[in-house]
């Protein structure tokens, strides 16, 4: 018997009710037309392209003395392909961004290999390569968490494995494709409000909301958006674009769901343009591997390694700063009533920190030949890549899999008194 039933349902009541009142209108036809919106091309990729897909998964077994044993793996799988990567660890400081890391190392490395083995045309891998890239850096610049201190140079070997694996596709002739499903992204909404914006406040604060993602992170300009939203009220369309832009649950795929099905938006090219990073002007590989080496130090000194290691981290550091690239991004409407996907891929020949902030619609890019793969490539929702998702299914942990690998540590560990008491998972980012 549920006691508590009847206590649920009077609070859901209330509080989905709240919810759904704090929606309002979901539809952003005026703000949707400012973004520019492209067919796409028929006929399909040819089914001679050689593709292959990674994806990656988590799991943790907590032990008795607090301390956890991470296990990351990852999976390339495709036609004749089938590379494997995992790492295992014991973390003896608790840190949220470490497993994020390891993730994205061991996807890079699976990823690099099966480059390496010849014959690819297309790879694609799961999530964001901005997100990626900037959570990485932002770990190694930013206390966001003072434990994160301890694993400056996992994330630096993160960092390096997946500027090492933009590097090895481009000299192969590989052409990188991201896709996320999920996107937390709010590039093309801001974009949008910000535009209708444009006359109506403060131009500077226009200026660095077009060119930076996202300003809505800075408290400085936070307090005068916030100022101008209250002085421009009797403005029927600025106040709407105020209310999308404080509207924080609205992401680019809410903004962009009215989109018409095989459609896509045109590119945009993101370089250095962190809203945190261009305002204190860390968008230069010397000022970044000067933070970084700040970092590293104080990581040495928690970690008690020798001082002797901080010149090879922070080249390592620097190599990998001097390696990323700038970035196309474009959402995809693959059919009625999908979700659009958030794709991005690597502009060749270019790099993130090489200069000034950039975040605009590049009209030049060409992305039919990635628009095509991917429309190739889907079946519904739940298959919306047939490799990614087959990919998936190899590398997530399973209960009974990660239940397994625990009873196999609570083995190794022996007479210890850190004994195996839980077991934790977490799907591939």
């Amino acid at each position: 018997m549920d006691h508590f039933f009847d206590l649920f349902l009077a609070e859901a009541r209330g509080r989905i009710k709240r919810y759904l009142e704090s929606q309002g209108d979901s539809s952003y036809g005026t703000f949707l037309a400012r973004i520019k919106m492209l067919e796409a091309p028929r006929p399909e990729a040819e089914p001679s392209a050689r593709v292959a897909a990674v994806d990656g998964g988590i799991g943790a077994v907590e032990l008795a003395n607090g301390h956890r044993v991470i296990i990351a793996r990852a999976a390339a799988v495709g036609p004749g392909i089938s590379k494997r990567e995992l790492i295992v660890d014991v973390e003896p400081v608790d840190s949220k961004a470490l497993p994020w890391a390891y993730l994205t190392l061991v996807e890079s490395l699976a990823a690099t290999r099966a480059i390496q083995e010849g014959g690819l045309d297309y790879l694609l891998m799961d999530g964001s390569l901005y997100a990626k890239a900037i959570m990485l850096i932002h770990n190694l610049i930013l206390t966001r968490e003072f434990q994160a201190l301890f694993y400056i140079p996992e994330f630096i070997a993160a960092l390096n494995a997946l500027a090492e694996l933009v590097v090895q596709a481009e000299g192969a002739g590989v052409k990188l494709v991201f896709v996320s499903k999920d996107s937390r992204f709010k590039v093309l909404k801001e974009y949008a409000a910000f535009e209708a914006l444009k006359g109506r406040i403060d131009d500077y604060i226009v200026e660095r909301g077009l060119s930076w993602y996202s300003i809505m992170w800075l408290r400085r300009f936070r307090k005068e958006l916030l100022r101008e939203y209250q002085r421009m009220r009797g403005d029927y369309e600025a106040a709407a674009a105020f209310d999308l832009l404080f509207r924080q649950s609205v992401t680019d795929s809410a903004f962009l769901a009215g989109m018409a099905p095989r459609t896509y938006t045109m590119p945009m090219l993101l370089g250095a343009c962190d809203a945190y990073m261009s305002h204190k002007g860390l968008t230069s590989v010397g000022k970044l591997r000067a933070a970084v080496r700040d970092r590293v130090e104080d990581a040495l000194i928690f970690r008690r390694e020798p001082r002797a290691s901080l010149d090879e981290y922070a080249a390592m550091a620097e190599r990998a700063l001097s390696s990323l690239p700038k970035i196309l991004l474009f959402y995809l409407k693959p059919a009625q009533g999908a979700e659009p996907l958030m794709v991005e891929v690597p502009l060749k020949g270019s790099r993130m920190f090489d200069g000034p902030s950039v975040k605009a619609f590049y009209p030049r890019a060409e992305v039919d030949d990635v628009v095509s793969l991917l429309l190739s490539q889907y079946r519904d929702e739940a298959h919306y890549n047939a490799w990614l998702y087959y990919a998936h299914t190899v590398a997530s942990f399973k209960s009974s899999q990660l239940s397994l690998y625990a009873v196999y540590i609570r083995q190794m560990l022996g007479g210890a008194a850190a004994a195996a008491r839980r077991v934790k998972m977490a799907l591939g980012i």
